[in-house]
């Protein structure tokens, strides 16, 4: 960026206060609100806004949506900058092995979409399948489209 950066080893302490507020997990419909204020890095402060909506259609279906609105002031040379990240989740429980979710998340300060879904598989107590495909895709039509499609297997030995 042509900026300077935070010299190795170096340490950032600042103080920031927070309000948030959570409704009960146990219901259907959920929701957060979140904001703080403070410090920030070297006489910088950083002011952020977020809420989270979500929606359980019972046992097999829950959605979710989130908002968050981040304004950081710094000296010279980084000055201000402000931005939005937006996202969704989808859970679907199939049977109680099978499981499936999906995140979508737009970052405006680096004009990314991102799409990470996930395919669960667990056959037996604690051991899983993961099929994992994560989609990248910038905006900057240089910057193209970065992807990949990842399986795990993970076993629990318990003897």
């Amino acid at each position: 960026t042509g900026k300077d950066s935070l010299q190795v080893g170096t340490e950032g302490r600042w103080n920031r206060l927070r309000l948030e507020y959570n409704s009960k997990p146990q219901s259907l419909f959920t929701y957060s609100f979140d904001a703080s204020i403070g410090g920030y890095y070297e006489e910088g402060t950083r002011i952020n806004i977020s809420n989270e909506m979500g929606y359980r259609f019972q046992p097999y279906v829950s959605l979710s949506s989130n908002i968050s609105y981040n304004n950081i002031k710094l000296p010279e040379p980084w000055n201000t900058t402000e931005f939005w990240l937006i996202g969704s989740k989808v859970d679907i429980t199939f049977t109680n092995k099978l499981f499936f979710a999906t995140l979508f998340q737009y970052n405006e300060q680096s004009r990314n979409f991102n799409l990470n879904s996930r395919f669960q598989w667990r056959y037996k107590p604690a051991s899983d399948l993961f099929l994992v495909f994560t989609n990248n895709q910038l905006l900057d039509p240089l910057s193209g489209n970065i992807w990949s499609l990842t399986l795990k297997l993970t076993y629990w030995f318990n003897p």
